[in-house]
């Protein structure tokens, strides 16, 4: 799945998403206060942690949002259904990628450890056991985070920053032997 960012004139930014099944997204967030869009936060944290049922995640997975437009392609007959029953299934790890999400924007400046220890802290409030992910991406995730900083604060208008998320492994039906 390919996803461009680009700032809104509102202070705001848009992820336009090529889900890679045909369908083409825009996601519309409403952030305009920090230093890096709150979904592309969700990215590059989810994608550096394995977090696979976070937004991202969901979204490849076929999830639709409030903030998710259809902007091409054909929809499925049952997206709406598909939607829910993802959601549904990913809604643990939707709500803690929130809770995670958060530290890793509070952390931008610390250093792989910090990171991985307010991740475990925010994780205890919730869970048992440490956040997922290790020291090493906890640091990979703010590293990729201070760089797409530093490039958001210059990004001029009509530019993107395009990432692409991982695609969601096929599942194989198994066949009912005779």
């Amino acid at each position: 799945m390919h996803v461009a960012f680009s700032p809104r004139p509102d202070g705001g930014s848009v992820a336009d998403i090529d889900r890679g099944d045909g369908l083409r997204l825009r996601l519309r967030s409403y952030d305009r206060t920090g230093v890096v869009p709150h979904d592309a936060v969700h990215l590059v944290g989810e994608r550096a942690l394995g977090l696979t049922g976070g937004l991202w995640g969901s979204i490849r997975a076929g999830a639709l949002f409030d903030s998710i437009e259809i902007t091409g392609g054909k929809p499925r007959h049952d997206r709406r259904a598909v939607s829910d029953r993802v959601r549904r299934e990913n809604a643990r790890e939707l709500r803690l990628a929130e809770v995670l999400v958060g530290v890793l924007q509070q952390s931008i400046d610390a250093d792989g450890p910090a990171v991985k220890a307010a991740l475990d802290a925010a994780w205890g409030s919730t869970e048992s056991g440490p956040a997922p992910g290790t020291v090493d991406q906890a640091a990979r995730a703010v590293d990729e985070l201070r760089a797409l900083r530093d490039r958001w604060r210059t990004l001029r208008p009509g530019e993107v920053i395009a990432y692409t998320w991982p695609d969601a492994p096929v599942r194989r039906r198994r066949r009912a032997r005779a």
